[in-house]
């Protein structure tokens, strides 16, 4: 991914849910932390299933195929079976827009 994409609205990112997006042919989950968007790939490392539907507790993300947990923020694997980092984005607001790019 290459600069920053518009994704969203900040309106649409509420906390507790999660919103799936995708740029440049990559699917990026979006997250509010405590009033911060942050943004972190839908696959998970260990299977390639979707994170989208799995669930956000505080800063981690628990997959629901296998039941790996990451830091949502840093991508840092918590708990297997995954053993690769999942990949995150840096998110900037600008006006009421969401943009998401490289991390």
């Amino acid at each position: 991914m290459e600069g920053f994409s518009k994704v969203a609205q900040r309106s649409e990112i509420t906390a507790g849910a999660l919103k799936l997006v995708e740029v440049g042919g990559e699917q990026i989950v979006l997250a509010d932390l405590g009033g911060t968007v942050i943004a972190f790939s839908n696959v998970c490392t260990h299977a390639d299933c979707d994170l989208a539907y799995g669930a956000l507790d505080g800063e981690e993300i628990e997959c629901d195929c296998h039941g790996s947990v990451f830091n949502a923020r840093t991508g840092e694997v918590l708990t297997g079976p995954a053993t690769t980092p999942l990949p995150t984005y840096a998110v900037r607001i600008e006006g009421s827009d969401v943009l998401v790019g490289p991390a």
